[in-house]
């Protein structure tokens, strides 16, 4: 088995995880319309609704482009033949560990993130940025905590970090990055080249991107409606980290 053979398998492996990343996004914005924007949709067909959704995805995805670039260099670093069969236990330990820490340092951000924009946007209707932060800190926090009730927004809390300490789980388990499959029959050079290089590099980019023009994503992608604040659900709290509203 050569690197590029294992590269490929990891690379599958990977879109797998990102799918479960892009899953606990979704589900994340989901909780802020059903908490937050829905009071200010009443009145709104389900369309631009099912379009802010759809744009949601577009920047969860453009996010998790810019995250797995250093995933590319990991992956192939980790694939080669020499830290394959070393049996050196720091290369080892490289190996089964580098890619799941990274992940759950990524994501760990992305939930925290996610809570307190969440917790922002209900006292602000818009998304939190680093503006925000410099202008009030985090005084927003106790306010949105005595709006809700301690037991509700200690419940919100709990949800954003189990559903990180399970996905977080399920890599582990489940996907187990650091293993492949030894007995995979081979595949020609060609091929091999295509599923562990070119290819993830495409879908990196193309995701990073977020579109096919020549301009990257931008706001204007998220205007799905005349309601500011479904438009503001279509963007990701991480894309809309450094922006100003």
């Amino acid at each position: 088995m050569n690197a590029m053979n294992r590269s490929s398998q990891i690379f599958k492996k990977l879109l797998v995880l990102n799918g479960s990343v892009l899953f606990a996004m979704t589900l994340q914005r989901l909780v802020l319309f059903l908490l937050v924007v829905r009071h200010w949709t009443f009145g709104v067909g389900g369309t631009p609704i099912i379009e802010a959704f759809v744009a949601g995805v577009r920047f969860d995805l453009c996010v998790l482009g810019f995250m797995n670039i250093p995933v590319l260099l990991i992956v192939w670093i980790t694939c080669t033949d020499l830290m394959a069969q070393s049996q050196n236990p720091l290369l080892k330990a490289f190996r089964r560990w580098t890619l799941w820490l990274y992940f759950g340092v990524t994501t760990l951000i992305i939930h925290a993130l996610a809570m307190l924009d969440l917790m922002f946007f209900a006292s602000n209707g818009h998304r939190w940025t680093i503006y925000d932060y410099q202008d009030k800190g985090f005084d927003f926090f106790a306010s949105t905590i005595s709006r809700w009730g301690v037991a509700f927004s200690g419940g919100i809390i709990a949800f954003f970090l189990l559903l990180w300490v399970f996905r977080s789980l399920f890599i582990l388990v489940r996907i187990q990055l650091h293993t492949v499959d030894s007995t995979e029959k081979k595949q020609s050079f060609g091929l091999e080249l295509t599923r562990g290089v070119i290819l993830p590099i495409f879908i990196v980019a193309l995701a990073a991107r977020g579109t096919w023009t020549p301009h990257h994503l931008n706001m204007e992608h998220a205007e799905v409606s005349q309601i500011q604040a479904l438009n503001q659900l279509a963007l990701s709290p991480v894309w809309a980290f450094d922006k100003k509203f």
